[in-house]
């Protein structure tokens, strides 16, 4: 069967290893998990009480509800100029519209670019029946054009970005953006914009490939409720897509998760009309908490980094003899603090680890003392930079 076919992430072996350790009343750190720390504001919870009492808890269409698409197509046209209106949108949470895209896109056997490292889209991809192709970054993780070009082969069909990037935190600039569309048109790639992250950028601008497109390439922009909205487990996102892959994925809803449901819908139109104040306020924490993050791996031995733009990773490299899945499992086992092998992101995420900075500063305190003692035991030097 094509999903035996899948090996297991090593991420999600890290995760069960966490799982474990904590049933048998072992305490863990985790810096590994994206997910903010903040509940929900209240404002969108008790819009959800209120729909749920006014009596939406039944079916709506699957394309979602009118007025949810509406707000999200006015805030893409306000906020970063992407062309769209109500009709182009589909609600859909953000993860399961990277698999729903893949189905509406590519044919069994055809290829997708995925940039290396980038999030975890090669177990979709696989699962869609497709075959991920990964091309190198450059340096501090900047798209290669060159790079994608000779990952380029007749079978490639989609092409996903990610920006601001997770593990990276790396925003990518207009150039970068173009040089990847020309790239496209010339090969007759779709590409997919994963702009989950856009909300929460330190130093840059967000620039959506659907804007810079205007149109000679097909792109689909995929968004998410969960990151700025602290609304993770709602599961509330949406795909802002061409007439022809928007019919697709309306179908590819149909006949499986029906609909998000409307009371969720709801939660998720009062906070893009209500909740700015909270993005605001999430994104000036989190910003401070990269920044005192940063101040402490700068002071622990044989580690660098690229300094992160955006999201809410970080992703540095080490300099021992140990790959990035035993480097994890070793600080799980010595030190009860979870971090992301960076190999889960692809080949050259190895020697590297993804940290999140998604929890308080007490945290990430905590964490990096436990980080520091590791290192040092295991003999790394200070002045690998």
């Amino acid at each position: 069967m094509l999903v035996d076919e899948i090996g297991e992430s090593p991420i999600l072996s890290l995760i069960d290893r966490i799982f474990e350790m904590r049933r048998r009343g072992e305490e863990v750190l985790g810096l590994h998990i994206g997910e903010p720390d903040f509940d929900t504001p209240s404002g969108i919870r008790d819009a959800a009480y209120r729909a749920m009492n006014e009596g939406l808890t039944h079916y709506v269409s699957a394309q979602g509800m009118p007025d949810l698409r509406g707000a999200i197509a006015e805030r893409l046209a306000g906020r970063h100029r992407i062309p769209a209106t109500a009709d182009d949108v589909v609600v859909l949470p953000a993860k399961f519209a990277i698999y729903a895209t893949l189905l509406a896109t590519v044919s069994p056997g055809e290829e997708v670019l995925l940039s290396d490292p980038t999030y975890l889209f090669e177990q979709p991809v696989r699962l869609a029946g497709a075959r991920p192709v990964y091309f190198p970054l450059g340096r501090e993780f900047a798209l290669d054009p060159e790079a994608l070009e000779r990952a380029i082969s007749p079978k490639s069909r989609l092409l996903i970005l990610v920006s601001p990037a997770n593990p990276t935190g790396r925003v990518m600039r207009t150039s970068e953006v173009r040089a990847a569309l020309e790239v496209a048109r010339r090969h007759r790639l779709t590409v997919v914009s994963d702009e989950t992250y856009e909300s929460l950028i330190y130093e840059g601008t967000h620039v959506p490939p659907a804007r810079e497109a205007a149109g000679s390439v097909p792109v689909i922009t995929i968004g998410s409720f969960s990151k700025v909205y602290a609304m993770t487990g709602w599961r509330a996102g949406y795909a802002v897509a061409p007439p022809e892959t928007r019919a697709r994925l309306v179908k590819v809803m149909e006949h499986t998760l029906t609909c998000l449901p409307p009371f969720v819908q709801r939660a998720a139109l009062w906070a893009l009309q209500n909740a700015g104040p909270d993005e605001a306020r999430f994104r000036e924490k989190f910003r401070e908490r990269r920044d005192h993050l940063l101040s402490r791996l700068d002071d622990l031995p044989g580690l660098s980094y690229t300094r992160p733009e955006g999201a809410f990773y970080v992703f540095p490299r080490y300099e021992l003899p140990l790959s990035s899945t035993d480097f994890a499992l070793r600080l799980l086992e010595e030190e009860h603090l979870a971090l992301v092998p960076g190999v889960s992101f692809g080949p050259s995420g190895e020697r590297h680890v993804r940290i999140s900075y998604s929890s308080s500063l007490d945290r990430l305190d905590e964490g990096m003392v436990r980080l520091g003692r590791f290192l040092e035991r295991q003999g790394a030097s200070r002045g690998a930079r």
